[in-house]
């Protein structure tokens, strides 16, 4: 592949995902939500806002699994608080990542990256990339299997 280069590829299983669902689509919505989890001291990751449906949105983040706890605390005030819908949590997930250089506007990449996991079953849960980074959050319980189909792909 040229245009672009992957430097490594891992796997994290100590995450977990929180989604916070139904978010009204109003300003200082997601800064109250955030300041709740900095007040907890909760450390948060790749932060996904969905696509507005109605006037609502679902926010959806990593955590290191250890402080799922405290997250579960904050975020189930959220409900009253904000007036979200509901929260979920997933602590049977994992991070998938490749890093490298030149990820962004490599359509060819994520088209192979996304059929080598699909050709095994493998159903991603959450995308996020970057000019230097595709991360993919998947089921736990795929997390070996899904590193050696990607580093038999993709490692030189």
């Amino acid at each position: 592949m040229s245009g672009f280069s992957i430097d490594t590829i891992v796997c994290d299983v100590d995450v977990a995902k929180v989604a916070v669902l139904g978010v009204p689509d109003r300003p200082g919505i997601a800064a109250h939500l955030f300041s709740a989890l900095k007040e907890a001291q909760v450390p948060v990751e790749m932060v996904i806002q969905s696509v507005m449906r109605g006037d609502v949105n679902d926010i959806a983040f990593l955590i290191k699994d250890s402080r799922i706890g405290e997250a579960i605390d904050v975020c189930r005030k959220m409900p009253g608080e904000i007036g979200a819908q509901g929260v979920t949590f997933d602590t049977e997930i994992c991070r998938v990542a490749l890093y490298g250089k030149g990820f962004s506007g490599r359509p060819e990449l994520l088209s192979d990256v996304f059929s080598a996991l699909a050709e095994r079953g493998i159903n991603l849960e959450m995308i996020v990339e970057t000019p230097e980074s595709l991360c993919c959050i998947l089921a736990k319980s795929r997390s070996e299997e899904a590193l050696d189909i990607l580093k038999k792909r993709f490692d030189s």
